[in-house]
């Protein structure tokens, strides 16, 4: 390919130059995330002399770089008055290229899964036994090992060469790396121990890594870099289009810094992303500017039409307010989503509700419920994502101002109701957006729990999945109906309750909500009612009451049995009529 070139470079001039801030990175790579086993495995591969990959570069001058460059991790702390002169910046091999310098300038950066920053060294003893895999250490910085080799805040040599430990921080100077070599480790080591691991020490000050170069005319044409990314098979950690997008548009707008502007000053916004670093979020923003612009939403139509006119400071703004003040209310009032992290049905369908209220003069939002109750009951963005959701943006925008032109998704999940073809008995998988959907159903209602009284709604993360014919207790009569996982046999319940209910009968668990009333003053007749209203909003009906309460401890298996199959079918009715309520019909 014209303008790339493949070579070779080595490893530490390179580690050094980013010392220097000759070697950078772009402002779209993601943070450091390697731990601290990967950065020993990293260096055991060197110390074989294994491949540990291809890197990307590309050449820039001070003056000519396409994008934002940022230091490696740890630079600016270590040199604080270290100076933007960048002549290669990191493409792909910033993980590998982080942790070696990690490993060798020793930054007071804690590790990812760590509090404190560490320390990395040779177990000399290992390497001379060829035991490689047990041949690089650790410490943590704050640890007794760790300080066992300090005096007054530096490295006691000797100490350390008496138990035949090497600091790799030594690599940073050549020279100083000869002079305490031979000066504490050859008195602790034989002739033959010497040579040995003085071998290993030049394998790794020897070591070269092997990389693709792009040329300066490639600083001129970022888009082209954006394309080869998503062209070339690397080793390490892949690039999201997100991060691959923040080079794209990053003269017109900071996504990643507007993006951590909005999340932090937009109360619902976060609780819908749950965490900044859920990049599916300022993602799904940019898909539904888009799909207002008329663009395709695939990664590489984004990548090709983003231009200033779509994504800019301006648009985005008006997309967060959108999004906090319409669709996720919306989503919580309308919708049933209480928890976006575990009852959110479709991320789809907020991108396609945020676009809809984009165009403000033609929506009609009863139309867009009516779409949106489709698309969750028929798993509709189950398949070919993208290419789904910019065909339903078209059909109903059109649908809005034309009530003829109906939706494919709505016509055909209507079609499949009014035939029976639709049912609720095989629904069993807790991800699936029917299964989702069903509760946000559920949670519309309003119900409070069995028990406690309260309503479940303002319990987001004290809910259990609770089976209304318990499971245990259809298991200990031998019923092991495929169906009792079905969601036609589930509820929302506080935790606390689901363990009292988890064995009973339900005529049991029936009778003591029954007797909890009566306790609080309630007739028997006022209680009974009073658990028929609690049941109701859970959709359970008086019908559906009447075979819990007759499904006691003592019935035999054959009449437990036929019981909870009339209730599956009841339910399974009143589910389904609700369903056809919300999709018109």
């Amino acid at each position: 390919m014209d303008g790339i070139n493949y070579g070779s470079y080595k490893l530490l001039e390179l580690i050094n130059r980013a010392y220097n801030g000759e070697v950078m990175l772009p402002d779209f790579q993601r943070n450091f995330v390697w731990k601290r086993e990967d950065i020993e495995e990293l260096i055991k591969s060197i110390l074989e002399g294994i491949f540990i990959g291809p890197f990307i570069f590309l050449h820039v001058t001070p003056k000519i770089r396409p994008f934002k460059t940022i230091f490696i991790d740890g630079v600016k702390l270590l040199n604080p008055d270290v100076e933007e002169k960048p002549t290669l910046l990191i493409l792909d091999g910033q993980q590998r290229i982080t942790s070696l310098f990690y490993s060798i300038y020793w930054p007071d950066i804690p590790l990812r899964n760590t509090e404190t920053p560490y320390a990395f060294f040779l177990d000399i003893e290992k390497l001379l036994n060829d035991d490689i895999d047990n041949s690089v250490i650790s410490y943590s910085k704050k640890s007794k090992e760790y300080k066992s080799f300090v005096n007054q805040e530096s490295l006691d040599y000797n100490k350390l060469a008496f138990n035949k430990k090497f600091p790799l921080n030594l690599f940073k100077n050549t020279d100083k790396l000869y002079d305490i070599l031979y000066e504490y480790y050859k008195k602790v080591l034989d002739e033959n121990q010497f040579f040995t691991f003085k071998k290993y020490i030049e394998k790794i000050n020897n070591y070269s890594i092997h990389a693709f170069t792009l040329d300066i005319n490639f600083a001129e044409h970022p888009e082209e870099i954006v394309k080869l990314f998503e062209k070339i098979n690397k080793t390490g950690i892949r690039l999201s289009i997100y991060d691959i997008l923040n080079a794209r548009i990053y003269k017109f707008i900071k996504l990643r810094e507007v993006w951590e502007n909005t999340f932090y000053n937009n109360e619902g916004i976060k609780k819908y992303a749950n965490r900044i670093d859920n990049t599916d979020v300022p993602y799904s923003f940019i898909q539904a500017l888009m799909l207002k612009h008329n663009k395709g939403i695939k990664s590489k139509e984004i990548i090709k039409y983003a231009n200033e006119q779509i994504i800019n400071e301006k648009n985005w703004e008006e997309v967060v307010k959108i999004a906090e003040h319409e669709v996720i209310p919306r989503l919580k009032e309308k919708y049933g989503v209480i928890n976006f992290e575990k009852w959110l049905p479709y991320r789809p369908c907020v991108t396609l509700l945020i676009a809809f209220y984009l165009n403000k003069k033609k929506i009609d939002e009863e139309k867009i419920d009516t779409w949106y109750w489709c698309a969750i009951f028929s798993e509709w963005y189950s398949g070919s994502t993208e290419t789904q959701m910019a065909k339903d943006y078209k059909e109903v925008l059109e649908w809005f101002t034309n009530k003829n032109k109906i939706p494919d998704v709505v016509s055909r999940f209507r079609e499949e109701l009014l035939k029976n073809l639709f049912s609720l008995r095989k629904v069993r998988n807790k991800g699936s957006s029917i299964y989702k959907g069903i509760f946000n159903i559920l949670f519309k209602n309003k119900p409070i729990d069995f028990y406690q009284h309260r309503e479940i709604s303002y319990s987001e993360t004290d809910l259990e999945d609770h089976h209304i014919f318990p499971k245990k207790f259809l298991e200990s009569k031998n019923i092991n109906n495929e169906e009792v996982n079905s969601i036609l046999n589930r509820t929302l319940l506080l935790s606390e309750t689901n363990k009292q209910i988890s064995n009973k009968s339900p005529g049991k668990y029936i009778q003591e909500m029954i007797n909890g009333w009566q306790q609080r003053g309630l007739s028997m007749e006022a209680a009974e009612e009073k658990v028929k209203n609690i049941l109701k909003n859970h959709f359970i009906n008086e019908k559906m009451f009447e075979i819990l309460k007759e499904t006691t401890e003592d019935l035999e298996s054959d009449k437990i049995k036929e019981n909870f199959e009339k209730f599956i079918q009841k339910r399974e009715e009143l589910l389904l009529n609700e369903i056809k309520k919300l999709v018109k019909i």
